[in-house]
């Protein structure tokens, strides 16, 4: 079974760490990020649903405040052809079927917080710190200040995007006003749960690993490190892994990226290096044929050279290389085993 070593190196001062992740495992983890990028885009769009229902709900409601709030008189029994039991039953039966809705909209939001909290949980994706309030807008007359604790539009900070706001959950029966912003804060929180999904994916990819020869084939014939030079003897560091391998074999990118250079080099020859991001980069080098060009995007296993003896070489081989953050490491934690 193929595994993976990803090496963590710190920006700062300390020791390098890494990282073993068999074939299966990484699979999993893929799979499991993918299937919830989807169930996270279920509930997303849902919530828009319950918004439109909240809303009309809300608008009910306030209907509802100003018929009680009325300064006219009431229309009398006699006027409206009905009894004053048959109103009330009626009035009744309305808010029972308010009442329910707004439950049953709580409820649901409920479970979307739950089943949020569980994908950040998995994920280890929290979430984000509220944006900065611009202090130099304000209104006429000198007037401003912060925006109001209070209504729709409420400011959200870190604290209630990691909690559930207690004016909404454990609460009998909720205002729509709140129903109606907890949806909102529920909606830029899985908003950017998504988003940071999708980036955690794309940092994944982009991360050297695996065999770089297609087929898994060749043998190591140089390790990284120092070691007698092949034509002078001499002892020399040599920056990168040499895997022999027969001429015209398929050289494939060991992770997402995008072609920096593509070109023939005094001692390595035909030479492909690919700029994954994050200051990690991938050198290809000794080729017979390249078969990718400068500021192309390549994918993981996509094929962009071949084998070769060009160059300062003995015979044909891949000498492959890793940099990160602008020297090189040992390529064999990033190689399968």
């Amino acid at each position: 079974m193929k595994k993976w070593t990803v090496m963590l190196i710190p920006h700062g001062q300390g020791g390098t760490s890494t990282l073993t992740v068999s074939e299966i495992h990484f699979w999993s983890v893929c799979g499991f990020i993918l299937l919830l990028s989807f169930t996270s885009a279920f509930f997303y769009q849902r919530h828009h649903e319950i918004a439109q229902r909240a809303e009309l709900l809300r608008q009910a409601n306030r209907m509802l405040e100003l018929e009680n709030a009325a300064v006219a008189p009431a229309p009398t029994v006699a006027d409206s052809g009905m009894s004053r039991e048959d109103a009330r039953q009626i009035e009744t039966r309305l808010r029972a079927e308010y009442e329910a809705s707004i439950a049953a909209i709580t409820a649901e939001l409920s479970d979307l917080y739950e089943m949020e909290s569980r994908a950040r949980e998995i994920t280890g994706l929290a979430p984000r710190s509220a944006s900065s309030f611009d202090a130099n807008v304000s209104g006429e007359d000198g007037r401003g200040g912060g925006p109001a604790r209070t209504g729709p539009f409420a400011y959200v900070g870190e604290r209630e995007m990691m909690h559930p706001g207690h004016v909404i959950y454990g609460m009998a029966r909720p205002s729509a006003d709140l129903i109606v912003e907890e949806i909102r804060l529920r909606s830029r929180s899985l908003g950017n749960l998504v988003v940071d999904m999708e980036a955690q994916i794309d940092r994944i990819e982009r991360m050297p690993a695996g065999w770089p020869l297609a087929r898994g084939v060749g043998r190591i014939s140089s390790s990284y490190g120092y070691r007698r030079d092949p034509f002078n003897r001499r002892v020399r560091h040599h920056d990168g892994t040499d895997i022999s391998a027969r001429h015209g074999t398929q050289v494939r990118a060991t992770g997402k990226g995008v072609v920096r250079k593509a070109e023939y080099m005094s001692y390595l020859g035909n030479t492909i290096e690919i700029d994954h991001g994050n200051g990690i980069r991938t050198v290809y080098a000794h080729l017979s044929a390249m078969d990718v060009r400068p500021g192309q995007a390549v994918g993981r296993g996509d094929i962009i050279g071949r084998v070769g003896s060009t160059g300062r070489s003995t015979g044909p081989h891949l000498h492959y290389e890793v940099h990160v953050s602008g020297r090189t490491v040992d390529p064999a934690k990033y190689l399968s085993d």
